[in-house]
């Protein structure tokens, strides 16, 4: 690395490292803002701190790529309002050697969220959500007005909560076959146990087993029962705390191709999988737009300038990607096209400004 790149690298790296900071900043702002709205009559300042806490993965995940892009419009406008990128390239040095020198800390930063996003995002996430649940309730776990339904081939489960480290409440399982219910099942609590070797299973207690399959109705009172299920925590977990966005790609793995053995919709989580995937390089695409701003049309432009471009290009990017996303469910196309298509946008047109700057 030669001391001109080295130099670039490090202006870019450091402004780029203020804005993750100052838009970090202003998440924890309105999240505080958001989240206070409760104190007052469910949970008290400890539970909104905390909350805050848990979600800062969060946060940083889905600011890198805007801090990415900010911190290249104003690292390099530095060097432009200093003539300093003038001189370099008066000395030589060509629009894709700069390009390439304020890149590299981009890439940095995205692959630094990227390992959030995987490693600490999800179970950050659903800490968040089930204290501040906790704040709420008596019960610790996650519960929602009529509980929760899942589907598994003939099986139709319901759970009125759903508690923290593989703990149900309220368990209810429906038997159906030839369109009718041939069994039921209630037990007041599940517990996983998770033993390996395709053994796992929930211990459900207290159980009322009924038998519909012959003319009288036959109910037996169990004090457990070992129910063998795909179905895991962190399945369950998976749709009710924590959106697709918001899992790891090894959960979102797993959850489509549960979905998908179930005869489940997955598109939604597919969406979340591919979203996660291209997610470096969706932050590439906003940098490389970001450096054409630089050496295209805001050249001689004001700092206050380059960073409104900055925003505005922000802000419709994801208008496109919450404008695009929803559209592939709803209209059925690829949901690789969805994410992509936002990123290839901002790439071409890049492309075509710094090609046309030299």
């Amino acid at each position: 690395m030669s001391l001109i790149d080295r130099y670039i690298s490090l202006t870019v790296a450091s402004v780029m490292a203020l804005a993750t900071l100052a838009l970090l900043g202003l998440f924890i702002v309105l999240t505080l803002i958001d989240q206070a709205q409760g104190m007052i009559n469910q949970y008290n300042l400890f539970y909104v701190v905390r909350f805050v806490v848990y979600s800062l993965p969060r946060m940083l995940y889905e600011v890198v790529p805007y801090a990415a892009m900010m911190g290249c419009i104003a690292g390099l406008g530095l060097l432009a309002s200093s003539s300093e990128l003038l001189i370099m390239r008066a000395a030589g040095l060509s629009t894709a050697s700069i390009a390439w020198s304020a890149i590299k800390p981009a890439l940095i930063l995205a692959f630094i969220g990227m390992l959030v996003g995987e490693f600490l995002l999800p179970d950050f996430e659903r800490m968040a959500r089930a204290d501040r649940t906790q704040a709420k309730s008596d019960l610790v776990g996650i519960t929602e007005k009529g509980g929760f339904w899942y589907r598994e081939k003939d099986v139709y489960m319901h759970f009125d909560v759903v508690g923290q480290r593989g703990v149900l409440h309220g368990v209810s399982l429906y038997y159906i076959d030839e369109q009718k219910m041939r069994r039921s099942l209630f037990a007041q609590r599940g517990v996983y146990h998770d033993i390996r070797a395709g053994k796992n299973y929930w211990l459900l207690e207290d159980v009322t087993y009924s038998d519909f399959t012959s003319s009288m109705v036959k109910v037996e009172k169990l004090p457990s029962f070992e129910w063998r299920t795909s179905l895991t925590p962190n399945l369950i977990s998976s749709e009710i705390v924590v959106q697709p966005d918001r899992m790891s790609i090894r959960e979102l793995i797993a959850k489509i191709t549960y979905m998908d053995e179930q005869g489940l919709e997955s598109k939604k989580f597919a969406l979340g999988f591919w979203g996660k995937v291209f997610q470096p390089i969706a932050t590439l695409s906003l940098v490389v737009i970001g450096i054409s701003f630089i050496f295209g049309p805001l050249r001689d432009s004001s700092m206050g300038t380059r960073v409104l471009a900055g925003v505005i290009v922000s802000i419709t990017f994801k208008f496109l990607q919450n404008l695009i996303s929803p559209a592939s469910l709803v209209f059925g196309f690829s949901p690789i096209i969805a994410v992509l298509a936002p990123i290839f946008l901002c790439l071409l047109v890049g492309a075509y400004v710094l090609k046309r700057s030299g």
